[in-house]
């Protein structure tokens, strides 16, 4: 049986960016509730991207964060952290562009 401390280099690494992947989800969902519900004059592409954002981008970056250890088994380690920058450029991508129309 392997020992439980310390933890491989992958789940600290996994932790750090854990940090920011949570932040940037909990911040992006007030910030972008509150832009929905503020009903403030917007096109129909910021409004979809909005909505999309919010309800499949978060999750999905979100799942990709927590499915960590079943992930890695499948893809690997640099397959793991090729996914995770791949759904969080995508989502941060989404959520400047969002930011751009709706202001």
């Amino acid at each position: 049986m392997a020992k439980l401390w310390p933890p491989t280099r992958f789940w600290q690494i996994w932790a750090l960016a854990g940090m920011v992947v949570l932040t940037a989800a909990f911040w992006w969902g007030v910030k972008g509730y509150a832009l929905f519900e503020s009903g403030g004059p917007r096109g129909a592409i910021a409004d979809g991207l909005l909505r999309f954002s919010l309800l499949v981008l978060t999750p999905a970056l979100l799942l990709v964060w927590l499915a960590a250890a079943w992930l890695r088994r499948r893809v690997g380690d640099s397959g793991y952290w090729q996914m995770l920058g791949l759904v969080a450029m995508i989502w941060a991508g989404a959520v400047l562009v969002t930011r751009m129309l709706a202001a």
